[in-house]
């Protein structure tokens, strides 16, 4: 008796063959289940096992832009502010010292101006009385009519006038018969002869003045010359 019984036939058997007919991606192949075995890790502290292999490394992010560092003093423009500096205190320095100095040169015209006005007033008084004597010497010749009055005042006068000329340092340049000396006197006329000594003031035509001995007005003159002995 059949032990499968009836007409059933009997279990046929697969083999490897078959199962990779019938499952034909299930089937590793040789060479995947060589990366297979290599991939999986091995139990741990197995010197067999190999070391895995680093995967490809990350690409580094690309750089942003470097952060500004501080900017540096920069000597020259130290310089140049300090040079700034200096040449602001001089022009402040230059316009304190012109106005002083206008200020002085004002303050000394103004003392000059005074001084001369002050000479000038001292002289004006004492002149003073020279005007008062010729106001009563020509007041007495009207009255009197006289000549020789009326002289006699006049040289009073005039001689009071040379004496407060001659306190203010003015003094008159001897002329008449003095050798001629270009620096005091002034030829006017020459008078032409057959002498040929050396030339003299005949005659003076006008008076010359010096003023605390500088001239300050020479002596116009008739010149002429002496006879050579």
């Amino acid at each position: 008796m059949d032990q499968h019984g009836g007409d059933q036939p009997p279990p046929r058997r697969i083999t490897i063959n078959d199962r990779r007919k019938l499952h034909p991606q299930a089937a590793p192949s040789a060479q995947g289940d060589a990366t297979l075995k290599g991939a999986a890790p091995g139990p741990p502290g197995d010197p067999a096992a190999p070391a895995a292999s680093p995967g490809p490394a990350a690409p580094a992010a690309p750089a942003g832009p470097a952060a500004p560092a501080k900017a540096e003093a920069n000597p020259l423009e130290s310089q140049l502010e300090a040079a700034r500096a200096d040449a602001a205190g001089y022009l402040d320095d230059l316009q304190r010292l012109k106005a002083e100095f206008d200020n002085y040169r004002k303050r000394i015209v103004k003392e000059q101006t005074g001084l001369v006005e002050r000479a000038s007033a001292g002289l004006l008084y004492r002149l003073l009385p020279v005007l008062d004597n010729f106001e009563l010497a020509v007041a007495s010749a009207e009255e009197s009519r006289e000549f020789d009055r009326m002289l006699k005042g006049i040289e009073m006068v005039f001689g009071e006038l040379k004496e407060v000329l001659n306190s203010e340092g003015l003094s008159a340049i001897a002329a008449k018969g003095q050798a001629f000396d270009p620096n005091y006197h002034e030829a006017a006329l020459t008078v032409d002869g057959e002498d040929d000594g050396e030339p003299y003031v005949a005659e003076e035509l006008r008076s010359g003045y010096t003023y605390k001995g500088r001239v300050l007005r020479p002596s116009m003159v008739k010149v002429a010359r002496r006879t050579a002995s």
